[in-house]
């Protein structure tokens, strides 16, 4: 569970794959130095806004309480990660909580993970709120964990699995990975600027390069129409997605009897997927020009604002974000003429994080400890839920 750069994860990609020697370069090369840090401490505040118009006035009714609600909601989190070098095991922390118009609920997520060996070992144990907590597990207020062992869920639930292979493809891809993003980023360029460099200032008693990336509604999907047109055209692409599907069949056991047909049924699909890329491609770029008008972002756009230090690390982010959903507008796109399908809805994000303790011994994260007393097993609670909806519905009719 490493730190993840809030909603900006979906314009990473954009920046990751940028090859200009400005600003995006510089952010894109923070991006990657994130990747390697061993331990990590961040926190991070998220507000939200919700505004209709357009609806009618029995929807609206509905809608006013939803905007009341999300209007007056605000989630705040400290996060802290610790891995070893090769980041085959770790353990990290996410304390949360989360206010719904005055409703307060505190969370908390724990994992404990090891691949280092050919046995998968990854434990996530979960503090509920303690009502979410007795409506699954009712007459049992000791309980406040719920524990999802992976490592074992995946030896009970899927025995199809090659867990040697599955290790080796858990350790080796995201190298190859990385390194397929840095060679394919040395010819994506958009003709956009969607990052500029604004100075340096103090932030948090620390002096950081400032880089603001910007988007609006037509520079967002002129960006996503060139980078999926780009990986359509890229020979590398489909080579890469080649060598993951032939990586992936060795992971599931496949009796040998079965093996060879299989094979062939993969490599026939991957040649076929080659042939129908092209076709793709022109029904790709007709659905962009359909929607070309209508409005995902609202007037802001996108904005984030990120702070590097001296060491090359993102330590700061603030972030809004204006989305704008107009029914109508869709409607009239894909041809439904409803006069139900109207109305339009805003929704603003705005967050702001900070990071710290990056690479230092000071980072710890302390499991919980717990008990069958104390905790139930989310596999468990899963057979006792499907039990008794049996006995509901098995129950005679009164």
């Amino acid at each position: 569970m490493k730190k993840i750069s809030v909603l900006a994860l979906i314009l990473a990609l954009s920046i990751s794959l940028t090859g200009c020697v400005g600003g995006e370069l510089k952010l894109y090369n923070a991006f990657n130095k994130m990747q390697d840090v061993t331990s990590i401490e961040s926190d991070m505040e998220m507000d939200f806004t919700f505004e209709t118009e357009g609806f009618s006035e029995e929807e609206q009714l509905m809608l006013e309480q939803v905007s009341a609600m999300v209007n007056n909601s605000k989630i705040t989190m400290n996060q802290k990660a610790q891995y070893n070098k090769e980041k085959t095991v770790g353990q990290a922390q996410v304390d949360m909580n989360m206010d719904f118009g005055g409703m307060v609920m505190p969370m908390n997520v724990w994992v404990d993970m090891d691949m280092s060996t050919d046995e998968l070992k990854m434990k996530e144990i979960i503090k509920m709120p303690q009502m979410l907590m007795n409506s699954m597990v009712p007459n049992d207020p000791e309980k406040q964990y719920l524990v999802l062992d992976m490592g074992q869920m995946m030896k009970e639930e899927n025995e199809e699995l090659n867990f040697n292979e599955l290790m080796k493809f858990s350790k080796e891809f995201q190298p190859k990975l990385a390194e397929f993003m840095k060679e394919i980023q040395k010819d994506f360029k958009p003709d956009l600027k969607i990052v500029e460099e604004k100075g340096s200032k103090v932030v948090n008693k620390e002096m950081l390069n400032i880089y603001e990336l910007k988007l609006n509604d037509a520079t967002l999907k002129e960006l996503v129409k060139y980078a999926v047109n780009y990986s359509l055209d890229k020979k590398e692409v489909v080579e890469f997605i080649k060598e993951y599907m032939n990586a992936v069949m060795k992971v599931v056991t496949i009796p040998e009897a079965e093996k060879k047909a299989a094979e062939a049924e993969i490599k026939q699909g991957l040649e076929d997927l080659e042939k129908q890329l092209p076709e793709f491609k022109v029904k790709f770029n007709e659905f962009m020009d359909k929607y070309e008008d209508v409005k995902i972002l609202g007037d802001k756009g996108i904005v984030i604002e990120f702070g590097i230090n001296k060491d090359g690390y993102i330590v700061h982010e603030v972030g809004n974000i204006d989305l704008r959903i107009d029914l109508g507008q869709i409607a009239e796109v894909v041809g439904e003429k409803a006069p139900e399908m109207k109305g339009i809805i805003k929704l603003g994000i705005s967050y702001t994080s900070k990071s710290y303790n990056i690479n230092s011994k000071d980072v710890k994260v302390e499991m919980p400890k717990v008990d069958e007393k104390n905790s139930i097993d989310y596999m468990k609670m899963m057979e006792m839920q499907m039990k008794q909806i049996e006995q509901l519905q098995q129950a005679p009719a009164k």
